[in-house]
């Protein structure tokens, strides 16, 4: 459960214990150790195996199956995620305890796909808003020098 920073530096501090509760975290899902030397090359690590499942959307096959009661996909997600954001290699990124709490208590957290893709929707059509904003200022402030040419001519 040792923080990469802690491996480099030998240095504890909060963000320390925050990697070793996101890998505890992993360790109660999957039911596995943090490394385990008996099983095949690409998941000896439990945090790098982890990453490749989710990267690759097989979250579901990571659950312990040893687990009474499989959790539902959100929560499975949202915990999964949680843990992950919590072994950050880079301590900076990782959250603080209280944050971690409102991720693992919070519904909204992962933020649900169709929430996602109203926000990029309403995103994309905010800027093309701004963009056209911008060409009518930038055509008043320039007006057509063939109009302007136009007028002088006729003075």
């Amino acid at each position: 459960y040792v923080a990469p920073e802690y491996a480099n530096s030998g240095l504890l501090n909060e963000k320390s214990d925050v990697y070793s509760f996101g890998v505890v975290l992993l360790e109660a899902i999957t039911g596995r150790d943090p490394v385990d030397y008996g099983r095949p090359a690409q998941e000896v690590n439990l945090v790098d195996w982890l990453k490749m499942m989710v990267g690759s959307r097989r979250s579901e096959e990571v659950v312990d199956p040893n687990i009474e009661t499989r959790p539902s996909t959100r929560a499975l997600k949202r915990a999964l995620l949680t843990a992950l954001r919590c072994v950050d290699p880079d301590s900076d990124k990782r959250p603080k305890m209280s944050q971690v709490v409102r991720m693992l208590e919070s519904e909204e957290y992962p933020i649900p796909r169709e929430d996602r893709r109203h926000r990029r929707a309403q995103a994309g059509s905010m800027e093309i808003e701004s963009q056209k904003e911008n060409y009518d200022s930038d055509k008043c402030d320039n007006p057509d020098p063939s109009s302007e040419s136009r007028r002088n001519y006729r003075t």
